[in-house]
This record gives C-alpha cells, structure tokens and sequence, in this order.
C-alpha cells in the first residue's frame, strides 16, 4: 500500500497582498501531485486547507480543477477533507463541486448518505459517517476523517465515540493538538502558537495511521499502534516559518536552519517526506546603533539570494533611519520592524533602575518641577527647556556681508520712501529688518505640551 499526504495547500493566497504568490502556492499544490503520481501512489490524501478561503475565486477552482485532473486521468482517487480556512457552515462546499466532477472524494459527517467505488456510508445520529475504502489485492483500508471543528465543538463530542476502527484504518484530522505543539514551540510559525483543539487523550485509538493537517511545520511521531504525521504546508506560512534564521550576537549573524516545505509520500505506512523547492524567507534579527547595522547588513546581504523574503528586526537605544537597509537588502521583499528604547541597566531580579541612571539631568529637574498635583511652574519648566540650561550648543555667528551697488542704491531708495512718509504722501510701508523673535511665554496653567507644539 502506497499513498501520498498533502495538506495545507492554501490556493488562492496572495500571501502579503502580492497576486504572484497566489501563483507559488499553485504551482507548488501540482508540483506536489505530479511527484506523488509519478511515485506511482494508490491513493492521494488532502488533509484540510486545500483553498485558501471558503468561497475560492472562480480562477482558483479552475487551477484545482486542472490539478486534481491529473491523479484522475491515471485512476488515482483522492480523498479529502476541510480545513479551517475553507470549511464552510453551509451545505455545500467547493469541496462538493470537486467531488461532483469525479476529483475527490469527501470524507466525513454529512447530511446524505454516500455509497459508490470509494466511499460508504454508516448513519450516525441524524447524520451519516461518510467513510473512504480503497482495496488493493488481499488488503482493504478505511479511511476516516472530519473537516476542522472547534475547539468548544470537540469538547461536546468525543472523537473516540465517532471513530472507531474495525480493521486497517487511517484517520485524517484538521487539527491541532496541544501536547505536539509544545514539543515544535521555536519550529512552527508563530502564529501558530496557539494553534490546538485536542490534546493526546483525545485521539481515536486504533489507527494504523493519522494523516493531520493544520500545522504548518512536518513533523512525525507515534501514537498508539501507528504513526502521526504533519506534513506542514507547501510554502513558506510567515516569517516564523523561515528557511534561515540569522540572530547578531554582538560581533557576528549565528544562523538556524529552519524546516524544510514539502509532503509525503507513505509507503507500508512508513512516511517519507519529499521536499518542494519554494522561496526562500529569511528572518535576521540586530541590535546594533546605525553604523554598525548597516555595515553588517551589507555583509550579510551578499548571501542572501535575490529571490528571498526578509524581515529585518533593528533595536537600538536611539532612533535612526532605516530606509537605507531596503538598498542594502537586494530582494525581491523587505519587511522592517524597528524598536527603538533606551536600555536599562541589568540589576538584580526586581530591582528598579535609578532615576539619574535613567533620566538625563534637564529631565530629573522637569519632573521635580512638575511632579507636583497643582502644577504652577510652568514659565520654569519652559525656561529650563528653551534656555542655556538646556544643551550647550555653539551660537552661530552673524557674517557681515559687504554691500554690492544694488544694495546701497535700495537703501537710497528705502530712506526717500520714509522721507515721503514723513511729509505725509502716501507711500508703501517701510523695509523692516527681520530680528529674532522673543519667546512667547505659555499663560500659567497653558497645556504645555500643546504650547511646545505651537499654538493653534
């Protein structure tokens, strides 16, 4: 018995707003059926998240259409399941029109009863448990499933009071289970941290294997009599889920590998993962003032290819401009996030940083000024920021000129203009030299923060 396990294909995702990603995912979901047919497979399973969303644009079915036409044309079912992004609470899904042109086949609780070549029906309450069946030869398998339910849902309905298998079996699951999730915390994207409905004890005993989906990140581990199985998504979710990881230590980037993307292929129940070639995403992450982040950038950016996705993490004490790393970076995508604060000092556990240590002098004396419930200093406060005491800075020296004809023969001009006024003629108004202004003082009791930003 040999068979493929794909999940989380996610057609139609214009991951980031760019349409030509739509197109990766795509290309990677038929890169993922050809292999599996060129292997020869019996049957393929899709655990959950073949759309992106529930009501996929007319061109995304069209691309699944062409796709899962290739498993049929060489009389390979596909069984299949929904998962939370393209369940849907109505009856029919674009799962039901896949299934109604001989694509797939639909595992699962349902309203009606289904019995053909691949699929039976056992009823359930007022529902029925539509159930795959696949023979090969002497051997026959089962293969159950249910679309991603809730969290609140599986706590109401125990999936070992659904599923319980008689002979060989496979269960197909949309889910996450907390016990897995907290072995691959570090290895799976992050927002997927808290991805999980079931824990371990609620798994169906009795499965030869459980093809998962949901999780992004493949991973393999035994449960009960068989083997437990992520295959992770085929391209790359969000930076979490990274091809490298770069992290500056102070005097160099130290890099992590992340996992790779991919399905797999199951042959006697044994999984064997085969990895797709996608595009790369790289996560570096600095703390470093602006010289020394953009040198080591610059270094770094010599290994990065140009077709990666990067997000750029800068901290520093002090803020700087950051639009020169987007040059720096030569890639096809350039994600920064910037954190910009003031380091405290490293105490003991519990222990606050003092104020002098924090504060500079001109802010330690504001705060003593201002601390006060009936706050009146205000002309002190704005003194102490507007005068000397402030920041010593240089005063720019006044350079006289020397006065060229044209600026004499004005001056001729200007003193007839105030000749005139002074007989009484009218005239128009006299040249004023331009001087500093005097500060404006704030009223007491002015918002001074509104007066530092200028009246209004």
């Amino acid at each position: 018995m040999k068979f493929a396990h794909i999940a989380d294909a996610h057609l139609g995702f214009e991951q980031y707003r760019l349409p030509y990603r739509a197109e990766e995912f795509t290309s990677s979901f038929r890169e993922a059926i050809e292999k599996a047919v060129e292997e020869r497979v019996d049957f393929i399973l899709i655990a959950g998240d073949l759309f992106h969303q529930s009501r996929p644009s007319p061109e995304t079915i069209k691309e699944a259409i062409e796709i899962l036409n290739l498993p049929r044309e060489m009389s390979i079912p596909v069984f299949a399941i929904e998962g939370n992004h393209d369940r849907t609470q109505r009856r029919i899904s674009a799962y039901h029109l896949l299934e109604s042109l001989g694509l797939l086949h639909l595992v699962g609780l349902r309203e009606e009863k289904v019995e053909n070549e691949y699929l039976t029906s056992e009823r359930l309450g007022n529902k029925f448990l539509v159930k795959g069946i696949f023979d090969k030869g002497h051997q026959s398998i089962e293969i159950h499933g249910i679309k991603y339910m809730s969290a609140a849902w599986l706590e109401r309905n125990k999936l070992s009071d659904i599923f319980k298998p008689k002979g060989d079996a496979i269960l197909m699951l949309h889910q996450g289970i907390k016990e897995l999730i907290e072995r691959m915390v570090g290895l799976i994207p992050e927002s997927q941290r808290d991805y999980f409905e079931l824990k371990m004890e609620d798994l169906p005993k009795g499965y030869i294997y459980y093809a998962l989906g949901h999780i992004h990140k493949n991973f393999e581990t035994n449960y009960d009599i068989g083997k437990l199985v992520y295959p992770g998504s085929l391209q790359r979710w969000d930076f979490g889920d990274y091809e490298i990881r770069y992290r500056w230590d102070g005097r160099a980037f130290r890099a992590k590998a992340g996992s790779e993307k991919g399905f797999y292929i199951v042959e006697d129940f044994e999984p064997r993962f085969i990895p797709l070639e996608v595009r790369p995403f790289i996560d570096i992450k600095i703390e470093a003032d602006e010289e020394t982040a953009k040198r080591e950038i610059k270094r770094l950016g010599a290994k990065i290819p140009g077709e990666a996705f990067v997000r750029l993490d800068l901290k520093w004490e002090r803020p700087f401009d950051v639009s020169a790393f987007h040059e720096l970076l030569k890639v096809r995508y350039v994600y920064i996030r910037t954190r910009f604060e003031r380091k405290l000092r490293a105490g003991k556990p519990g222990e606050l940083p003092k104020p002098e240590e924090y504060f500079l002098p001109v802010e330690l004396k504001a705060i003593e000024l201002t601390r006060e419930k009936k706050f009146e200093a205000v002309d002190a406060v704005v003194e102490l920021f507007l005068g000397e005491g402030w920041e010593e800075r240089p005063k720019e020296r006044a350079v006289e000129k020397p006065k060229d004809s044209r600026e004499e023969k004005a001056e001729e001009r200007t003193g007839k203009v105030d000749r005139k006024v002074e007989e009484g003629q009218d005239a128009p108004p006299k040249k004023v030299e331009k001087k500093d202004k005097p500060v404006k003082k704030p009223k007491k009791g002015a918002d001074l923060l509104v007066w530092l930003g200028g009246e209004k």
